[in-house]
């Protein structure tokens, strides 16, 4: 074998080995695609603390009803005290931060996604939360006043004041 044939050779076994590595990228792009497709949709609690997201959720079928809803069983203050035991969090009292809760109302069927004003105004954050509870992407976001940090009520009482 001449150098001229095996430059040749090995142009085609490189080019070969691209076509192969473009398709094994391409179906490990659909299989993450079906995976998400495919993961049941979740009710939980938020919170976003010095621009970190921590969420824990239930799928819902497995979520408990209350009333018209299925809600995630456990709340804020319990999660947050086992953020706090794994220091995932820095010590502090939950409502000093940013939250909120994946709802799924049972007449309606449909969720809602009650974010603290804060966190709305990250739109890549809602974004992530809607993406890891795999959600639809046009559920709703709406305000409580239960997910109000100190910030959005500073906020509001210098509005009220105005």
């Amino acid at each position: 074998m001449n150098k001229e044939t095996s430059r040749a050779e090995v142009a085609r076994i490189e080019r070969e080995e691209h076509r192969l590595l473009g398709k094994l990228v391409a179906a490990q792009r659909e299989g993450r695609r079906k995976d998400k497709l495919a993961a049941p949709p979740q009710v939980g609690i938020v919170f976003l603390v010095d621009g970190k997201l921590h969420i824990d959720g239930t799928p819902l079928n497995d979520a408990p009803g209350y009333g018209d809803f299925r809600i995630h069983e456990k709340d804020h203050y319990s999660y947050w005290n086992e953020l706090l035991r794994v220091h995932a969090v820095p010590k502090g009292e939950y409502d000093e931060y940013p939250r909120g809760r994946v709802v799924y109302d049972t007449r309606t069927r449909s969720f809602t996604l009650f974010l603290d004003q804060c966190i709305l105004k990250h739109k890549d954050v809602v974004k992530k939360i809607r993406v890891w509870m795999h959600l639809p992407s046009r559920t709703p976001v709406e305000t409580d006043s239960h997910y109000r940090c100190p910030a959005c009520m500073r906020s509001k009482r210098s509005f009220d004041e105005d």
